[in-house]
């Protein structure tokens, strides 16, 4: 993995810890990343919301679980 940025970090965090059902919701450049290194993936869209949803993978939680410091983090 060539590294992941602080926010794609955060990202992971918030979705794991604090969204609802581990749903995110909202993509963006740096979750398409996320996508890309299989950590996040699509859920698709609810009828209220007009954004995608996007939920954490095994890979994702992995991650996480081996902390800060074993994640290798690139500057923008």
């Amino acid at each position: 993995m060539n590294g992941i940025t602080m926010a794609q970090w955060e990202i992971l965090d918030h979705t794991k810890h604090r969204a609802a059902n581990q749903n995110y919701c909202g993509d963006s450049s740096d979750m398409q990343v996320l996508v890309k290194l299989s950590l996040m993936r699509s859920v698709g869209k609810v009828g209220f919301c007009e954004d995608e949803y996007f939920t954490i993978t095994k890979a994702g939680r992995e991650q996480l679980s081996e902390g800060i410091g074993a994640v290798k983090l690139r500057r923008r």
